[in-house]
């Protein structure tokens, strides 16, 4: 990708990035396959921005399941040069995949600096909710394993998911 051709696509509104690439999410995928592997210290906050508009362009318009998404988002969870991960864990709340549990409780009990400013501990939520609607036997482990977190929150949203959900839904291979 050219160096204009980035510019241009970090310049556009959510409604043009969704129309340029609603027939080519690959695109968008390989686009931000690339801006992660980059140094981006000066824009780290613009261009994840940017990325979480574009993921939310690939799950609202494509839904994709492919696994060099799940790579990449799974890249973006343990990255902690940003502050975006309450963004994440709404994606993986939209997402919910039963290849991405493990990742899920992961962010939900990750340490964190400025997750002390968050006093609903929204992340927590979020993710208590993509186990939720995951509905596997394996989500609701993740979610016991929540009940006994020393934090009351945490506990109430894992309890609250635990109650709404049978868990019914057969598990799949997780992704590593």
């Amino acid at each position: 990708m050219t160096i204009k051709e980035r510019e241009m696509i970090l310049n556009l509104t959510y409604l043009e990035l969704a129309e340029k690439f609603k027939n080519e999410p690959q695109k968008v995928i390989k686009f931000l396959q690339d801006e992660q592997k980059k140094d981006v210290s000066n824009d780290t906050e613009y261009i994840i921005e940017k990325m979480i508009t574009s993921f939310m362009i690939i799950i609202r318009d494509y839904y994709l399941e492919d696994d060099s998404f799940n790579e990449l988002l799974i890249e973006f969870i343990y990255d902690k040069k940003h502050h975006k991960h309450e963004d994440l864990a709404f994606l993986l709340e939209k997402k919910h995949s039963p290849k991405l549990i493990n990742r899920v409780y992961d962010l939900a009990v990750m340490e964190l600096d400025y997750k002390k400013e968050d006093e609903f501990f929204n992340i927590a939520r979020k993710c208590t909710y993509a186990l939720g609607y995951t509905n596997t036997p394996k989500a609701k482990e993740k979610l016991e394993l929540l009940v006994k977190n020393e934090n009351e929150l945490i506990r109430e949203y894992a309890i609250k998911q635990l109650n709404r959900h049978d868990f019914t839904d057969k598990d799949v291979e997780e992704q590593d």
